[in-house]
């Protein structure tokens, strides 16, 4: 990773075995609350940008360890979603949120156009090349690579409970969801499927990393209570350790 970059992501790789047939590769995009000091916390205290709002609480925690268990790879952010979003289309109008969660973010609602323009080239930008130069790399290297993106979600959202425990999004691949659905279910975990968000919607980031290398994918949400602890988090991994294994092979 350049240290020129450190602000926008921390790549890592724990492969044991540098030429193995296969490998995992974990995105995570809401891995960090970081707001720089020029962004003044975007108008927010420091209780909201810790909150649910500035990123997926437990989630960074949980892809590191899944990753160091599967000696595989991961991508994290290193800013936080409402500096700039990279799970969303440039032209979405949640790029960067003037409300996230039914909170309003003060100094993002009159953003400027060269503002916005810096922040995409600044972050974003910056953010999708090097994760895309990364996936280019491993597949000429002749990995048989697989992307999984992590994010956790909340218990309840606008009054309405969310019951499942993980939820499995896809667009249009439905090629790991399946057999990894299958799998949870014998568990008796309470699985979502493109709940409690969309897949359809919400997996730009996949979608646009997978579109030019046809690689498989899947995003797996993970409820945030689950993982708010060390035993959480050891918890889930090894819940997830094995099924996700299978796709290794």
């Amino acid at each position: 990773m350049k240290k020129k970059f450190k602000d926008i992501f921390s790549y890592y790789e724990f492969n044991k075995i540098k030429k193995k047939k296969s490998d995992l590769l974990f995105i995570f995009d809401h891995a960090s609350n970081n707001i720089p000091k020029s962004y003044k916390n975007l108008g927010l205290n420091k209780k909201d940008i810790e909150s649910h709002i500035g990123w997926d609480i437990g989630a960074r925690a949980m892809t590191l360890n899944l990753a160091k268990k599967l000696e595989s790879s991961c991508f994290l952010s290193n800013f936080s979603r409402l500096i700039v979003d990279p799970n969303r289309k440039i032209n979405d109008f949640d790029l960067i949120p003037k409300r996230s969660f039914g909170k309003k973010i003060p100094l993002n609602e009159n953003i400027s156009f060269d503002e916005r323009f810096l922040r995409i080239k600044k972050y974003y930008d910056i953010y999708h090349e090097n994760l895309k130069k990364i996936i280019k790399r491993k597949i000429s290297d002749g990995y048989k690579l697989k992307l999984i993106s992590i994010h956790s979600f909340t218990k309840s959202s606008e009054n309405f409970d969310r019951p499942n425990e993980i939820g499995l999004l896809w667009n249009k691949d439905i090629s790991l969801m399946l057999p990894l659905k299958k799998k949870l279910l014998e568990k008796k975990i309470n699985v979502g499927c493109n709940k409690p968000y969309s897949g359809f919607f919400y997996n730009h980031t996949l979608d646009y990393q997978s579109k030019e290398n046809k690689v498989k994918n899947l995003s797996i949400e993970i409820r945030n209570d689950l993982i708010c602890d060390k035993k959480g988090i050891i918890k889930w991994s090894n819940i997830l350790k094995e099924p996700l294994k299978d796709f290794q092979e």
